[in-house]
């Protein structure tokens, strides 16, 4: 289980909006917890794909600096997000290709002319073949 709490939900809601009709990404920020991963924090990235209004690449300097500061802290990269912009919060083919990381959750943000249309949590396959949902609970 995912929990996210309404901070972390309404910065998501905020970079999805501002970056339409690209996809926007950023990283999770949290701590895991018996069975389930709590999100302290969504941190927003620029999306550096060649192609923002078909994918998502997050920053990885962004990425390495969170890693840093992680190791002082009690919070660590937990997962990420990412916008479908006019599409559904599913994993894509393009999701299923790009997954490198089994341990990490995925929130994907389906976007509806420029507002937050909903969200859903995903954990890829150790194999890296696709994706199973995972409940998300808003908090």
């Amino acid at each position: 289980m995912i929990v996210l709490p309404p901070t972390a939900r309404a910065a998501i809601a905020a970079h999805v909006a501002a970056d339409y009709p690209n996809e926007a990404c950023g990283l999770l920020l949290g701590r895991r917890q018996e069975h389930r991963m709590v999100i302290s924090q969504a941190v927003a990235s620029t999306n550096i794909a060649e192609e923002p209004n078909r994918r998502f690449e997050i920053d990885p300097g962004l990425r390495l600096r969170l890693q840093k500061a992680a190791r002082s802290g009690t919070d660590q990269i937990l997962g990420h997000y990412h916008s479908h912009p006019d599409g559904a919060a599913r994993p894509s083919k393009t999701d299923r290709a790009g997954i490198y990381e089994a341990d990490l959750v995925w929130l994907i943000a389906a976007v509806k002319q420029g507002q937050l249309d909903g969200i859903a949590a995903f954990m890829p396959h150790a194999d890296c073949g696709g994706f199973d949902e995972i409940e998300l609970r808003e908090s």
